[in-house]
């Protein structure tokens, strides 16, 4: 029979499970000398490798760990799970987090740096437009297993620089049975999760069903959430399991709602809204088809073949574009003598004859609607060989992966103004069109469409050679590929206060918008006319050595990377209970499209919208040399410990020229270097982990930012917590009755913007969280649940960035607020 050669069963025993395995049980590093513990050595989970064999502190979580009712999302998932995690939220919406790994970062929002890959049964998640992961289209219930793999592995593809996240799903052989689950409680949330699997071996065929309904109203005002997630997968499997096929969809629809930092001046109220609306809609569709098939005693071939398609509409408030052409006591100022008409249009916002009149002071803000579509289709496929080689056991490994994506963005900017803070559009009439008789100007700001073609391939092998039975040597590579096109216009209509004429950073040229021509408006009591240039009156206004816009700035260009990124590990176990491990690997993240559309410091962009021309960026290379021993010191108790160092070449960083502007640029060089120890024991009735990350991230080259601030070598690199301690426990009282509890300590931040960290404000302080959860099973089918977070109802806040309070004037340091003591209540009824 296929399964039949000692040397096979010797091999699967040793360093894998079978495809797709993967189901890890028990906490974090548990390792048992009864279950093997199995890590997934590239995203097409094949055959995966004992974890005492992996040259590197890589982490997992298994069915005892992922609890889809304490947990929402998977960025909470790792945030209480893994050591060196830490989350930060600048939206206040849960769903949104930022997750910090070892000072590289994988966030939901655009702005940010990419520097974590993350994958989904094989696929990858990374949105092709920013490289963002968007947590909410991640249901938690199908997840079967996860892991976090460290380093730069070069296997793991782009953005592979701090680490990638590995989950796989469920299945209906593994998962039979029906459940269901409600939850309610604080903050108006109301869910239900739905789970069914079963099998028909007559068929050799299992199906798994899961569906996520989630409703949360929000602590704070104007954060609610509505998500729909759903997934579904059918496998079949030949009589003599030598192939295995698997088709699964995806899919979510969901709307979230988030109100941006406070001001520290306004943290009184943590719940206050600082402008709004801001939110985004999401929906996607997942089809993925994956198949293995061993092709001899040794050679397994496995491989995927997707479809993905996603589509966000966000609305975006911003309270801070004034041109600044007016001061407080209502004079010109200086800067703007010499535009016409006058710097800053008068508005209609007050009622007269003609609708017309000054343009306000209250008026300084916008309102951006964007869409953004992508479509990605993509595969891989990958031979692995279990052949000894010169005598010793080996695993060799030979693969490829691709995926093209296309991108189609379109946003508009409108003027608008605060009104209880809120961002309210203007009307369109606000100027007096003699010839038509007509009010009615159009209040867009700028208008830009980009699209955008992704190509990425990569061509990877690894090979494990057991030297002995204490030795073994992984030596990997990859050479990657990536291809990007891209194609469109940023056009200008008015300047932000809404005049008709504006001045480009870039050029200096003056331009006007040449269909205003014409149109009248009120500079006090006197009615206006804007005229073409070279004509002037007394009570006409014109725009002197003016070009005729709207100007266009093109977006074109085509954009090309390539490196070979190499990796080697070597692993030392003297016994079963005790290993070293030690490796080097390197890895390359390409500028993604919204990078190199907003990276002219001449023209800032207003995130996550508004691009400018389209200049080159340089690829970021990471190279992570990691050290680290793990063990067990008995059959229940084990731990591991590991220091690391990854430094960066051509960071990519987003530099803010204003609290809502700024431009992304390569800052040279970055380091992060640190260390993290775990311990675990899952020793019934009292089961508990401690999980301990510090990281020093630094600037190693100077620069200046977008605001002229020096930024020397040593400066920390803000938005990253220095560490972080994780404590979980749970105790099982009776057969029926356990009770749970997690405790956080994460350590200070320096806020965004704070690049030289010299902010009067200081750090965003540290906190510490402890969240309890009671079980109670009434019988084999009804269980009870009750979850508290932040039992002790902490006032801490996880995000900061420095920016100007549009309401008073003055910089400050602003800061999300956190949760504060929460408390659901869930059933689960399992058939």
């Amino acid at each position: 029979m296929l399964l039949s050669s000692p040397f096979r069963l010797q091999t699967i025993l040793l360093i894998s499970g079978l495809s797709w395995g993967l189901m890890s049980v028990g906490l974090a590093q548990n390792v048992t000398l009864e279950k093997v513990e199995v890590v997934a050595t590239t995203p097409v989970n094949a055959l995966g490798m004992q974890q005492q064999l992996i040259a590197s502190d890589a982490q997992t979580l298994g069915t005892g760990v992922i609890n889809p009712l304490i947990t929402t999302n998977l960025a909470d998932l790792l945030n209480d799970n893994i050591g060196s995690v830490s989350v930060s939220n600048s939206t206040g919406n849960g769903y949104q987090n930022d997750v910090n790994y070892r000072g590289f970062q994988v966030t939901s929002i655009l702005g940010a740096p990419v520097g974590l890959s993350v994958y989904f049964d094989g696929v990858r998640f990374n949105e092709p437009f920013g490289s963002i992961v968007n947590w909410d289209l991640i249901p938690i219930n199908a997840i079967s297993s996860m892991t976090l793999m460290p380093g730069s592995n070069p296997l793991f593809g782009l953005n592979t620089l701090g680490g990638a996240v590995s989950a796989n799903t469920k299945n209906g052989q593994d998962n039979p049975g029906s459940s269901l689950s409600v939850m309610g409680g604080s903050f108006g949330r109301k869910s239900l999760q739905f789970e069914r699997g079963f099998s028909d071996e007559g068929h050799n065929t299992d199906y798994f069903l899961a569906l996520n309904l989630d409703h949360q109203q929000g602590f704070r005002l104007y954060s609610q959430s509505e998500v729909a997630q759903w997934f579904g997968k059918g496998r079949w499997q030949s009589d003599d399991l030598a192939t295995k096929l698997e088709l699964s969809v995806t899919g979510a629809n969901n709307f979230l709602r988030g109100t941006q930092a406070l001001p520290l001046s306004m943290m009184d109220t943590p719940a206050m809204s600082y402008t709004w609306p801001d939110s985004v809609a999401n929906q996607m569709t997942l089809v993925n088809f994956r198949g293995s098939h061993w092709a001899g005693e040794n050679d397994l071939i496995n491989g995927n073949l997707f479809f993905r398609q996603s589509n966000s509409q966000t609305i975006n408030s911003n309270a801070a574009l004034d041109d600044g052409c007016y001061a407080s006591d209502g004079s010109l100022s200086v800067k703007c003598l010499n535009l016409a008409p006058n710097g800053t249009v008068n508005n209609s916002i007050a009622t007269n004859a003609l609708g017309l009149a000054r343009y306000t002071g209250d008026i300084n803000t916008s309102l951006i609607d964007s869409s953004t579509l992508q479509s990605t289709v993509g595969g891989s496929l990958q031979w692995t060989n279990l052949d000894a080689l010169k005598g010793m056991n080996n695993s060799f490994t030979l693969g490829g992966a691709f995926d093209y994506s296309r991108i189609g963005f379109d946003q508009s900017s409108l003027l608008a103004r605060l009104i209880n803070y809120q961002t309210v559009e203007t009307g369109n009439s606000r100027y007096f069109f003699p010839s038509t008789g007509s009010t009615s100007g159009s209040n867009l700001i700028d208008s830009v469409h980009l699209s955008a073609h992704a190509s990425d391939v990569s061509l990877f092998s690894s090979d494990t050679l057991f030297l002995n039975e204490h030795w073994s040597a992984v030596a990997s590579g990859s050479y990657n590929v990536s291809v990007l096109s891209q194609s469109g216009a940023n056009q200008q209509n008015l300047n932000s206060d809404g005049g008709y004429s504006w001045t480009d950073p870039s050029s200096l040229i003056n331009y006007y918008n040449p269909s205003f021509i014409g149109s009248q408006y009120l500079s006090g009591s006197t009615l206006k006319t804007i005229a073409a240039p070279g004509f002037v009156a007394a009570s006409n206004v014109s725009v002197a050595n003016g070009q005729a816009g709207p100007q266009v700035n093109s977006l074109n260009g085509d954009h090309h990377f390539e490196r070979f990124n190499p990796a080697l590990g070597l692993n030392y176990n003297p016994s079963k209970q005790l290993g070293f491990f030690a490796s080097y690997s390197e890895s390359m993240r390409a500028p993604t499209p919204i990078e190199l559309s907003c990276a002219n410091p001449n023209s800032p962009c207003a995130l996550p919208t508004g691009f400018n021309g389209d200049p080159d960026l340089k690829a970021v290379v990471a190279k992570t040399l990691e050290l680290g021993a793990r063990g067990k010191m008995n059959p229940s108790l084990s731990w591991n410990v590991a220091i690391y160092d990854t430094r960066t070449s051509n960071d990519i960083e987003f530099l803010y020229d204003t609290s809502t502007t700024g431009f992304f640029s390569n800052v040279g060089n970055t380091q992060r270097k640190g260390f993290e120890l775990g311990i675990n024991s899952n020793a019934d009735p009292f089961k508990w982990a401690l999980n301990y990350g510090f990281v020093n991230a630094s600037f190693r080259s100077a620069f200046t930012t977008a605001q002229g601030v020096s930024v020397k070598s040593g400066d920390q690199i803000p938005g990253i917590a220095n560490q972080t301690l994780k404590l979980r426990a749970s105790y099982r009282f009776t057969p029926e009755l356990s009770l749970g509890a997690r405790g956080l300590l994460v350590g200070s931040q320096y806020a965004h913007g704070d690049e030289n960290n010299q902010d009067p404000s200081g750090k965003v302080p540290g906190y510490v969280l402890v969240n309890l959860d009671l079980k109670y099973q009434l019988n084999e089918q009804l269980s009870l649940v009750v979850i508290l977070n932040n039992a002790f109802n902490r006032t801490y806040s996880t995000y900061g960035i420095l920016s100007t309070n549009v309401y008073t004037g003055t910089n400050e340091q602003f800061r999300t607020p956190a949760p504060p003591r929460a408390l659901w209540v869930a059933a689960q009824y399992k058939f």
